[in-house]
């Protein structure tokens, strides 16, 4: 009786002190947190360690109570104590240790805190082997970070592990003891208190050596900033009498360089007016961009050589794209005698609109006025150049998309139906003649003398008839 008396007597002594050790652990984290809020770890730290305290205390009040009322009571503040130290105890390491991927956490804490909330109302060996083996689980998750953190370099690890090994053994020993595989000895009463001693002070001890590291840095970035703010300032009194001396040469610099950029804007805007429609042109500048438009009634020319192919084969590339060149300088200047709008060369091909920006009931009149002239032109040239060209024209009438295509090298083109067709009355053309749809065909039949051509075979459209214009000298 005697001997118990005095074991008793040692378990609740190194017991209490080992409460009031952790307690004060506690109280030194919250002060630290009080002058670092945002260093988390902390908090954390001083949950771990005063949770700790509660469980061996109720873990002693509930053993040693002579109260079965009382004992329940301890039993069931033992296991929320112990929830909690498990959970604080692994998000003191995540913060101290920067683990970034904290999944593992964040799974464990339901678990760990539904267990305690058990043993807490049915309280029993069932809950308190699960909670062991809980607290087990979150050791070998906590191993597994120090692990990690010791291969990155992190300082102090090696004393954090120290303290967490010991900690585990003081766990698997008293699992061990819980299930019978260990008689209970002497070691029973010293062993789980101390372990978790370990735990407390060698995370106690990183915290606030991480704390006191942080501390030092501020102290020497003050310092750092204290003699960059004395430098800076003498740099800045000379900077001011610099930037007084070179204020008179930006000035004249800059207009100087005013005057160059609206002397280059002046030949941007020429050469954007070249490029685009002087409406399209505008809404470029303006926007950046512009948006695609619906013309109706619009006249398109188009225009191509017969055998090209053939004379590429033959004639040498610079004296080819010489030719073209200077044929359709003159188609250029046709166009625009007539008040059409150039819309762009492909290759060997030509094509111009009549009737857009602005619609004009004479539009189509003028563009078989003009596609007679750019006949006229080539049959002209024929008479005295080496190289006879053989050109075809076809037009139709109808409605197209006009917009501006690309970002870069902007190209102003037209689309739809109207386009197809025209190019199809130019293919199936006779050379040197100009050939017209039935639409175009009623349009200009007042103005000018047609003949009946025949039909064609449209993908999609069907039979159309075509409509060949006779020259002005005709019969």
């Amino acid at each position: 009786m005697d001997d118990f008396i005095i074991n008793v007597g040692l378990q609740r002594s190194h017991q209490l002190i080992f409460c009031g050790m952790a307690g004060m652990v506690a109280l030194l984290h919250l002060g630290l947190l009080a002058f670092r809020p945002r260093h988390r770890e902390n908090l954390s730290c001083a949950i771990f360690a005063a949770s700790y305290a509660l469980v061996v205390y109720a873990n002693l009040e509930a053993g040693l109570t002579e109260s079965a009322s009382n004992g329940h009571v301890f039993v069931r503040l033992f296991y929320i104590a112990a929830g909690i130290a498990t959970v604080s105890w692994l998000t003191t390491l995540r913060d101290l240790l920067h683990v970034s991927n904290n999944r593992l956490l964040k799974f464990f804490v339901a678990p760990v805190l539904a267990v305690g909330l058990w043993g807490s109302i049915m309280p029993g060996r069932m809950p308190l082997l699960t909670l062991l083996i809980m607290v087990l689980i979150a050791g070998g998750i906590a191993l597994l970070w120090i692990i990690q953190a010791y291969r990155r370099g992190e300082p102090g690890v090696h004393v954090l592990g120290t303290g967490m090994l010991l900690l585990a053994a003081s766990l698997i020993y008293s699992i061990a003891r819980s299930v019978g595989i260990i008689p209970d000895s002497q070691l029973a009463i010293y062993l789980p208190v101390y372990g978790g001693g370990c735990a407390v002070i060698s995370l106690s001890l990183l915290v606030a050596r991480n704390f006191a590291v942080v501390s030092t840095k501020l102290e020497q970035k003050l310092v750092e900033v204290e003699a960059l703010a004395a430098t800076d300032l003498a740099r800045e009194q000379e900077k001011r009498v610099f930037i007084a001396a070179k204020n008179a040469e930006l000035e004249t610099l800059v207009e100087e360089r005013t005057a160059d950029l609206r002397e280059a804007r002046d030949k941007s805007d020429a050469l954007l007016y070249n490029i685009l429609p002087r409406e399209a042109a505008d809404e470029v500048k303006a926007t950046g961009h512009t948006e695609p438009r619906r013309f109706d009634d619009v006249t398109v020319i188009f225009t191509d050589f017969e055998g090209f192919t053939n004379t590429v084969s033959v004639m040498p590339a610079a004296h080819l794209v010489k030719e073209l060149n200077e044929i359709f300088q003159q188609f250029d200047d046709i166009i625009d005698q007539h008040g059409l709008q150039k819309i762009k060369t492909i290759g060997d091909a030509y094509m111009a609109v009549g009737g857009m920006p602005e619609a004009e009931p004479t539009a189509a009149v003028r563009a078989v006025d003009a596609a007679l002239a750019l006949a006229a032109c080539i049959e002209e040239r024929n008479q005295d150049a080496a190289v006879k060209w053989r050109i075809r024209i076809g037009l139709h009438t109808g409605t197209v998309v006009a917009g501006v295509i690309g970002k870069r090298r902007l190209i102003y083109d037209i689309f739809g139906d109207t386009v197809n067709i025209a190019s199809r009355m130019e293919s199936n053309g006779q050379p040197g003649r100009i050939n017209l749809s039935a639409y175009t065909y009623n349009l200009v039949r007042s103005h000018h003398e047609c003949e009946y051509r025949g039909k064609i075979t449209l993908k999609g459209k069907g039979e159309v008839d075509m409509y060949c214009v006779n020259p002005p000298n005709s019969s």
